[in-house]
């Protein structure tokens, strides 16, 4: 695998392309706790642990299909899970009561206060600072925005691009949009699948950090061709990548 965790400098970059959830801040524990009140909900009529999880992943797999990723998406995938539940159970007079609930988790998911990453608060500034740095996110551009005002830095970024999906051609898209060439452009995520190995497929190099909570569906083996791919510990030491 061409991944090189002894701090190789990536040399002649002048473009950060910058992954938010999870490599700024936390994103998926916070869905994460969420499952953990399913599960829990669940267990008490008899339902296990792992039939709760199957149950809400073949629906997010629907609703992404149809709907995409955010909250909208989620919470559809949610009540409908509370619903199943209650029908499995035989105890459709709870379903109400577990929709409600359902619903008061997902207006947390929108809402909730923004949790940095380590070294991100320190580290963020000085790396905006010396090279031109678009945030590349995906999902419903209203949830992610939302998330870029909450953090109260918008300022400090050069742009930022909400894409459907993280693949190849939406690298190529946003290169071309803002005349980024790749041989002094790299990306920096904690997913795998979007940030590191799509990007790759576009001719970037990529910084990874990651995440012990990343999103199962964003989990696979980092391509062993080139473009070159450094991981790091943390985000504070993206800089050192960077730096000549």
């Amino acid at each position: 695998m061409n991944v090189n965790h002894d701090l190789k400098r990536h040399h002649g970059v002048k473009n950060v392309l910058l992954d938010i959830d999870d490599t700024l801040w936390e994103n998926n524990i916070f869905f994460l706790q969420s499952l953990e009140w399913l599960c829990g909900e669940a267990r008490q009529l008899g339902i296990p642990d792992r039939a709760t999880t199957s149950m809400l992943n073949q629906w997010e797999t629907f609703n992404i299909r149809w709907k995409g990723f955010g909250y909208d998406s989620y919470e559809s995938s949610l009540l409908l899970t509370t619903g199943m539940i209650a029908r499995r159970a035989g105890r459709l007079d709870l379903h109400a009561g577990l929709r409600t609930k359902a619903l008061a988790w997902t207006t947390f998911l929108k809402s909730h206060p923004i949790q940095w990453r380590p070294e991100v608060e320190k580290s963020l500034p000085l790396l905006t600072k010396k090279f031109r740095t678009i945030i590349v996110t995906k999902g419903n551009p209203k949830d992610q925005m939302g998330k870029v005002e909450r953090c109260g830095l918008k300022h400090i970024f050069d742009a930022a691009e909400v894409v459907p999906h993280k693949h190849k051609s939406c690298y190529l898209d946003v290169m071309k949009k803002h005349n980024l060439k790749a041989e002094e452009t790299v990306m920096v995520g904690n997913s795998p699948r979007s940030d590191i190995n799509n990007a790759k497929r576009a001719g970037l190099r990529t910084i990874y950090v990651p995440h012990p909570k990343t999103w199962y569906r964003e989990m696979e083996p980092i391509l062993s061709d080139a473009p070159v791919t450094v991981e790091v510990e943390h985000f504070g030491q993206v800089l050192q990548v960077l730096e000549p």
